[in-house]
């Protein structure tokens, strides 16, 4: 019998357009991690008590940042796995072998950040105030993060590995599914009365699910994939020398995210650091959702030349920016409404920040694509040199703001960098992989932006009329039904782009997307 584990990788799985799977996907994950995130945290608080959830939310940071921290080697794990030509007679062996080689890399980078995890994070918990009742819980909550981020840095591995095989779906599945799974453990916990050390362990296991399943993937492909003799050499030292350049930018990123709240903790007291941690938050959240829309078109972007690849990159452009206006238009029109429901009435003074957080998505979604190109199609470097800028901006911006002791201005101050930087990601996109941006293009742009203007204003209304659970209800609907329609054109206009691909090649199908 054949062992598919060692099998090429069929051809419809790299050649076969999959844009409107994985955007599916994509959509389906985002929003689902999103709200999970946002709306399981005030459950959370009602099972164990804030001060005792604080214990995880820190523990949790750890993790996600030191995840997070792989100095740019996943997106140098696709950019490389998806140079790999799919005509080329040892294409397999050597995606195997570079599989190998990323798995190992990663393998080692997993014991130094659980080392480091370990050294160190246990040395800053003694400077928390731990409350006397969940002393006991520090241990077992040490050794369970820790083990998940071990298995987390491994995941990120094959989930890159993943996406370099266009098949980014397996792991949004995934994390629907560990989305469903961790509230499924919250609403057994909040009968059985479960403590700490349970709600740790619901978290660690909805953390581990997403890595087990795309190590499976991977390996059902591979197989315990061994780098080739030379790979090293070839693969091996070229994936690295990406990753440097990429993790100027990775890094930068997790500045701009992270180090803020050290800055207003000091200066603008505790509680204005509790809503600055909210509110990032959902800036947090609102970039994934455009990251994990924009993503799918990484893999026809670069795989595609001339015209097509403009094409690929005016639909995501357009795809990232009505994603990104569809998030503003609650954040500008509800925001007091969206704080009351969510954290209580007693958070309601953070409404006006909440607002300037829609200059933080409106960066992403203009942003994301150019960055996409220019890390794909152009120098990497590049791309990371002007999220450094942003970083090196935001910091003296932030220290500026929290000294006027307005939390308005510190979030302004925090994430305007992110708007202003998007022309120099357009201009050194363009010089990487002209778009080709018509007229048309121009103006459908502004005709979104106009109707997202026209929401916003009868969203306001509505919001003074109804109360704030139904006008939330109600601007949810609304744009849900935008974006089903949305969705719909772009999954026909995927289908017409491919038919047409598949008789301009004579039969053999390439990677295509929709038109907007």
């Amino acid at each position: 019998m054949t062992d598919t584990r060692s099998s090429p990788v069929p051809a419809a799985e790299t050649q076969t357009s999959r844009v409107g799977t994985n955007i599916l996907w994509n959509y389906i994950s985002g929003f689902t991690s999103v709200f999970g995130l946002l709306l399981l945290y005030p459950f959370a608080i009602a099972i164990v008590g804030a001060e005792s959830y604080g214990l995880w939310v820190i523990t949790f940071s750890a993790i996600q940042l030191l995840t997070m921290s792989d100095f740019g080697l996943g997106t140098g794990i696709v950019r490389t796995l998806a140079d790999i030509p799919d005509d080329d007679p040892g294409a397999h062996a050597k995606r195997r072998s570079f599989v190998g080689v990323a798995l190992l890399v990663f393998l080692v980078l997993a014991v130094v950040l659980t080392a480091l995890y370990f050294a160190v994070f246990p040395l800053y918990l003694t400077t928390v105030a731990v409350p006397e009742r969940d002393r006991h819980a520090v241990t077992p909550l040490l050794l369970a993060a820790g083990v998940t981020l071990f298995f987390s840095v491994l995941g990120r591995a094959c989930n890159s590995l993943l996406w370099g095989l266009n098949r980014p779906d397996i792991e949004r599945k995934a994390a629907v599914v560990a989305i469903l799974g961790r509230a499924a453990g919250y609403a057994l916990l909040i009968p059985l009365h479960g403590g700490l050390i349970a709600l740790v362990l619901v978290e660690c296991a909805s953390l581990l699910l997403p890595p087990i399943v795309c190590f499976w993937a991977v390996y059902r492909r591979f197989g315990l994939a061994r780098p080739l003799p030379g790979a090293w050499k070839e693969q091996g030292r070229p994936l690295l020398r990406m990753s440097s350049v990429l993790s100027i930018g990775s890094l930068s990123l997790l500045g701009v995210y992270q180090l803020p709240l050290f800055i207003v903790g000091p200066t603008l007291g505790l509680q204005a650091a509790t809503a600055f941690g909210a509110l990032m938050r959902v800036n947090q959240s609102a970039r994934l959702v455009v990251s994990w829309i924009s993503m799918p078109f990484a893999y026809p972007i670069k795989k595609s030349r001339g015209a097509e690849a403009a094409e690929h990159i005016r639909v995501a452009t357009t795809v990232a920016l009505l994603v990104g206006l569809m998030l503003s238009i609650p954040l500008l029109a509800i925001p007091t409404e969206l704080l009351t429901v969510w954290l209580g009435a007693g958070m309601a003074f953070a409404a006006p920040a909440l607002a300037m957080v829609v200059l933080g998505v409106l960066g992403e979604s203009l942003g994301q694509v150019p960055n996409l190109v220019m890390t794909l199609r152009g120098n990497p470097l590049v791309a990371s040199l002007i999220s450094l800028g942003v970083l090196v901006v935001t910091l003296p911006a932030v220290w500026l703001a929290a000294g006027t002791d307005s939390l308005e201005l510190v979030m302004a101050a925090s994430v305007a960098p992110l708007l202003l930087a998007v022309p120099v990601q357009l201009y050194f996109s363009e010089r990487a992989e002209p778009s080709g941006v018509t007229g048309a293009n121009l103006r459908t742009w502004a005709l979104m932006a106009l109707g997202s203007a026209g929401a916003v204003g009868v969203f306001m209304l509505v919001g003074r009329v109804l109360p704030d659970v139904v006008t939330i209800g109600v601007c949810a609907a609304a744009l849900g039904a935008v974006f089903v329609m949305a969705f719909r054109r772009i999954r026909r206009r995927d289908r017409e782009i491919n038919e047409r691909a598949t008789q301009e090649h004579g039969g053999r199908q390439e990677p295509s997307v929709s038109s907007s």
